[in-house]
């Protein structure tokens, strides 16, 4: 599996730059894109993570990183860092279109639909009082939701082909991701039980569905008559009734 890829998205874009009428526009555009980007690559190298993969698109990268103890504020951080670098280069540069596009770029990357940062940073906040299960079905609702509205919307309004268009595509985008909500909860459940993380402890009423209560930045403690049931022997024991 390639390490780093190019989204056919990305490639439709820059053939767009090479053949538009407005390639200054285009061309400014891709540099805002570029330091939205490195904002995030800014804090991934700040706190040391190390990149599983990551794919070039029209919206951005797509940044897996490898296996690490899950920390709320770098989180917060690490999604936010787009939104920071292009409000910084907003009042940095003084063309007026450059600021127009930094301005856009945090306003659109605040919308919480998948995959954008806002989508991410709401999706981090529920995972800090909720369980990952129900973090991810929330976020995922919320962002189908708002996805939805917005394309009905632009087609009332009769807006650019081209936005409407972008629109659909992070609708099929946000259909894909509720159709592997399981893969990822799974995947989830399994780095839980190969790296052994320390977290702060959170303790809970007994369920019989471990899988849906396990927190991100949280280890769970279950609470079975006047026994404690640690997180790892919850997942041991829910790996044997797997089994």
């Amino acid at each position: 599996m390639k390490k780093y890829k190019i989204d056919y998205s990305f490639l439709l874009l820059f053939i767009i730059l090479l053949f538009s009428p407005k390639q200054h526009i285009i061309f400014k555009l891709l540099l805002c894109l570029i330091l939205h980007e490195f904002g995030h690559i800014f804090f991934v190298y700040i706190f040391h993570f190390k990149i599983k993969k990551l794919k070039l698109s029209a919206f951005g990268f797509f940044l897996e990183l490898e296996p690490k103890k899950e920390n709320f504020i770098k989180d917060i951080f690490l999604y936010s860092g787009g939104i920071l670098l292009n409000g910084i280069a907003y009042f940095i540069f003084p063309d007026s279109s450059m600021k127009t596009i930094n301005l856009i770029l945090i306003i659109v990357n605040l919308i919480p639909i998948y995959p954008l940062d806002g989508f991410n940073l709401l999706k981090t906040i529920f995972s800090y009082f909720f369980s990952y299960y129900y973090s991810l079905k929330i976020s995922f609702y919320i962002s189908i939701f708002i996805n939805t509205l917005i394309v009905l919307w632009f087609c009332f309004m009769q807006m650019d082909l081209i936005i409407i268009m972008n629109y659909l595509y992070l609708f099929i985008l946000n259909v894909s991701f509720g159709l592997h909500q399981n893969i990822i909860l799974n995947r989830f459940i399994l780095e839980r039980q190969l790296y052994h993380f320390e977290y702060p402890v959170k303790k809970i009423h007994f369920h019989e569905n471990i899988k849906k209560h396990i927190y991100k930045y949280f280890k769970i403690e279950m609470k079975l008559s006047n026994k404690c049931i640690s997180e790892d022997d919850l997942l041991e024991l829910y790996q044997r009734t797997k089994i």
